[in-house]
């Protein structure tokens, strides 16, 4: 195990393999866009376990453990790699997903939050202590620290890699971020309290979940990633944690308090099905939603909302992975983007 340690300073960075199958339903078709084919789904637990699973049919390809509780994690472009944060640790966490081994870690010496990836796979983005982290992966050590808003979260980066949005949950704002000079460009107010940020995958637009404190009604707000101004802002329920949008943007989804919102992005009309999720997913070019329900991942048809398969985790407790007296409450699912 190769281990970095390096202090996140604001002051100073400132400046500048058995295949073990997961018992659930029985194996759903894949509902992918033509030529896509069915890709690996990431699934991290709350107290730190990674299994890496078969999209369709659930089996378990690799399986690691990171040791420490878990609040995000990012995935590789070529799937390689899975970026766990170890957010209360204040540790960034390498795994080699094609073996399940912790290849790296970096201890911040901070309390952690969300990560994202460029599009090229060579800086992670990781958000944390007012500051975004900026790490290199291919040397796995920070290069920079740039300042946002006041506790930020969800955090995501555009297609073409250019910008990367970062909601401040304190702070009723989003930063904006040139991804070239490592440097605040924008500051979007957004109201409430940001949660996450997804942006649609022709990165037109910039979806961010925030949440008003007297009630805990959830909104999104589509941020233009040209203007950095707010084009709209929807109520969808109560809750506002992660946000995916389907591959034709007409869709966004919202994990809420024990409900998921399907916000309709050209009329505005919100549905809610009864779903706990902890977060949720949409693999590029595919038109499942994927949703880390604790001791299940349900996958959804965003076609109609009908459940294709569950992939139930509790079953596989007797499993090396499983049986630390931890269990599997699976809180993060994430998929590799496309080069």
């Amino acid at each position: 195990m190769v281990r970095r340690r390096a202090a996140l300073v604001c002051a100073a960075l400132l400046v500048g393999t058995a295949v073990v199958p997961a018992f659930g339903d029985p194996p759903q078709p894949t509902v992918l866009t033509a030529g896509t084919r069915a890709p690996l789904a990431y699934v991290v637990a709350r107290q730190g376990q990674v299994e890496v699973l078969d999209s369709v049919d659930g089996h378990i390809r690799v399986e690691a453990d990171t040791g420490a509780w878990t609040t995000g994690a990012a995935v590789a472009p070529d799937g390689s790699r899975v970026y766990v944060v170890n957010g209360y640790a204040g540790t960034i966490t390498a795994v080699d997903a094609v073996v399940g081994e912790v290849t790296g870690r970096i201890n911040t010496g901070v309390q952690l939050a969300r990560a994202a990836l460029h599009p090229n796979g060579e800086r992670l983005y990781v958000t944390g202590s007012d500051v975004v982290a900026v790490v290199d992966t291919r040397e796995f050590h920070l290069v920079a620290a740039v300042r946002v808003g006041r506790q930020p979260q969800g955090i995501a980066v555009t297609p073409n890699g250019d910008l990367v949005f970062v909601a401040n949950s304190q702070d009723g704002t989003v930063t904006v971020v040139d991804t070239k000079s490592s440097s605040p460009v924008a500051t979007v107010a957004v109201g409430g309290l940001p949660q996450n940020v997804a942006v649609s995958p022709d990165g037109s637009a910039v979806y961010v979940s925030s949440l008003e404190v007297s009630d805990r009604t959830g909104t999104v707000s589509l941020i233009d990633p040209q203007t950095h101004r707010v084009r709209w802002k929807q109520k969808v329920g109560r809750g506002a944690g992660s946000v995916a949008v389907t591959p034709d943007g007409e869709h966004v989804y919202v994990a809420l308090d024990g409900e998921v919102a399907v916000l309709d992005t050209t009329t505005y009309q919100v549905t809610r099905i009864r779903h706990d999720a902890r977060s949720l997913a949409i693999p590029p070019g595919d038109r499942r939603v994927f949703l880390a329900c604790g001791k299940t991942t349900t996958v959804l048809d965003s076609a109609d909302n009908s459940v294709l398969t569950t992939f139930h985790h509790s079953a596989l407790d007797s499993t090396p992975l499983h049986d630390n007296g931890r269990g599997f409450d699976a809180t993060t699912v994430a998929f590799a983007a496309h080069r």
